[in-house]
């Protein structure tokens, strides 16, 4: 007599359970796992045990409490929509950054957190590739490793390769498993590059910066290929002048990362008039517009948190802001009134439409 499969059956089990597919949920802290001394994965399950649909590649936008106030944050999802039972975020400690200091100092299993969606156009389904190169610095990693893994899962045969750089090997994310997909999947070639070999004298990879002479020698037909690229904004910019240096095929990009203070906003501030709700809030010195909002208890939607998605555009309809916007708005919207509330900070008093 033949016997049901227990991975069958296991399939079937998961097909039958409710799934999130988008918008506000609660999640539950499974597991914190150590990368690097910097570094630590956090496994989350839903709290109403659902399943997960998302593409790989796609990130969380969270709404951490700290200290009473709320921070929205973007953290790509690392794991794969393979494996539906649990989502996974890397977060790697910041200078001044607190929210990602505060995730590696107490975030605990067992601990609850609120997430708004999961989204982003950034991922391996809807930017289908022949041939693509993956190219990651520090925790740029997160969402390449999410499509490495689907990859592998799935079996795709594409003819793969990722060129990650760190500063020294110790600050590798995810060495072991990275090592373990080169050895096992043919397809998939990883270049480990470092700036410092620091004490591992003997490290196989590379050493340097990402540049179009390192970039060439790596990768011979980078010039054919497509670049999905992720990682903090000097390594991004140094990659887009490679990139056009070599005028590849397409390029991709993703950018998320922990928002830090700037020495040069502390006289900026002022008071904030919320033109739609009727409220009135004060920005602090150093404090964006999104930050104003949700101490007074308005919720603007964000993502990103760098000026790069666009999602928090609002309507300025009186005074002016310093804005660090790395594209997020178009031309045409900044002459219509809009700003980036996650990256605007007012000189004195305005008015905006929330």
């Amino acid at each position: 007599m033949l016997m049901e499969s227990p991975f069958r059956y296991s399939l079937s089990i998961a097909n039958q359970q409710p799934c999130y597919r988008g918008g506000p949920a609660t999640l539950i802290c499974k597991a914190v796992v150590e990368e690097t001394h910097d570094a630590r994965t956090f496994v989350f399950e839903d709290r109403q045990s659902r399943t997960f649909d998302f593409k790989p590649g796609q990130y969380v936008t969270f709404k951490f409490e700290i200290g009473g106030k709320l921070y929205p944050r973007a953290y790509s999802i690392c794991s794969t929509p393979t494996r539906p039972h649990n989502i996974q975020i890397t977060v790697k400690r910041v200078p001044g950054g607190i929210v990602s200091n505060w995730l590696n100092d107490e975030m605990r299993p067992g601990m609850e957190v609120e997430i708004a969606d999961i989204g982003g156009h950034f991922n391996y389904i809807d930017l289908p590739s022949r041939k693509p190169v993956f190219l990651a610095g520090g925790s740029g990693v997160t969402p390449v490793m999410s499509m490495l893994q689907y990859i592998n899962d799935i079996v795709d045969p594409t003819d793969v390769v990722f060129v990650y750089f760190s500063r020294t090997p110790k600050d590798i994310i995810f060495r072991d498993q990275l090592e373990f997909i080169a050895k096992r999947f043919k397809n998939v070639k990883i270049h480990l590059v470092v700036d410092d070999t620091g004490e591992e004298p003997g490290f196989p990879g590379a050493r340097g910066h990402v540049g179009a002479a390192l970039m060439r020698s790596l990768v011979p037909d980078l010039h054919e290929r497509e670049i999905f690229m992720c990682g903090p904004e000097g390594f991004m910019k140094a990659a887009r002048e490679m990139a056009r240096e070599i005028s590849v095929t397409a390029l991709h990009e993703e950018s998320f990362g922990e928002k830090i203070s700037i020495d040069d906003t502390g006289d900026l501030g002022g008071e904030v008039y919320f033109a739609l709700s009727g409220k009135h809030g004060k920005c602090a010195p150093g404090e964006t517009l999104l930050e104003a909002a949700l101490n007074v208890g308005i919720w603007i939607e964000s993502s990103c948190q760098q000026g790069v998605c666009g999602s928090c555009k609002i309507r300025m309809t009186q005074g002016a802001v310093d804005m660090a916007d790395l594209g997020g708005l178009s031309d045409e919207e900044k002459t219509e009134g809009y700003v980036l509330a996650c990256c605007s900070r007012p000189r004195g008093a305005i008015s905006i439409e929330a």
